[in-house]
């Protein structure tokens, strides 16, 4: 008798070995080998390009140039397994030989803070795009993860400030993590001149600071550890 997680074995091999593939995925010069029944019953995006009656759907063939090769690899990965890899890649589509030679220093991007947290805000960004949206809450939990490892880094500032230039204004879901971080390490946070900057670029997101301290009993607490001047700067921002 079969168990689930034999077929997730299959599924995997499918997904390795291109075997019985009926559509191809092209982004930057490299060819993902896929099938229809498992790709486009969980994509709309996809569903709607093979089925929809467009040139895609004659030469079952769909090119992807706005995204990065990583990260439909990782898409790829949830819709056959239900998980993907945030820190580096889970399978291997092509002989390595047919790639460009790896470049060392991408190796060492690929495990820094930043870099993790960046592949997972794309990752949620093409489940939106591709209308995914079982991807969406495995996006938000590794993100969420990282900010709650790492929300003391160098790079989260840049990692605010990337989320909200990025992600689609109608996506609250990172930012709502954001939020919720900035404001439980508010009162070390606040001294960082980084963030205070970060704060006063988007102004929607220090309202948004400034109201869950607010709810959270909190606004006080931080005027008597910090002076009225601080707080007076930081809402000044909004």
């Amino acid at each position: 008798m079969s168990t689930p997680s034999d077929l997730q074995d299959v599924l995997r091999d499918l997904l390795l070995q291109g075997r019985f593939s009926d559509m191809e995925i092209i982004c930057q010069g490299i060819t993902f080998k896929a099938h229809q029944a498992i790709i486009c019953t969980q994509s709309s995006y996809f569903n709607s390009a093979i089925c929809g009656g467009f040139k895609e759907s004659s030469e079952k063939a769909i090119n992807i140039q706005e995204d990065n090769p990583e990260t439909i690899e990782r898409v790829l990965s949830f819709l056959y397994s239900r998980e993907y890899n945030e820190d580096g890649h889970t399978v291997q589509y092509q002989p390595v030989t047919e790639l460009a030679p790896p470049d060392p220093e991408d190796k060492l991007n690929d495990t820094e803070p930043k870099k993790i947290a960046l592949n997972n805000m794309e990752v949620f960004i093409a489940a939106d795009k591709f209308g995914i949206d079982p991807l969406k809450p495995l996006a938000t939990q590794k993100f969420s993860q990282w900010a709650t490892a790492n929300w003391n880094s160098p790079v989260f500032p840049d990692v605010v400030q990337e989320v909200m230039t990025s992600v689609p204004s109608h996506e609250l879901s990172l930012q709502g993590i954001i939020v919720d971080t900035i404001s439980t390490h508010i009162f070390d946070l606040i001294v960082n001149p980084e963030f205070l900057h970060v704060l006063n670029t988007f102004g929607c997101l220090g309202s948004l600071v400034i109201a869950g301290l607010v709810q959270d009993g909190r606004m006080a607490f931080l005027r008597n550890s910090f002076g009225n001047s601080t707080v007076a700067a930081t809402v000044e921002i909004v």
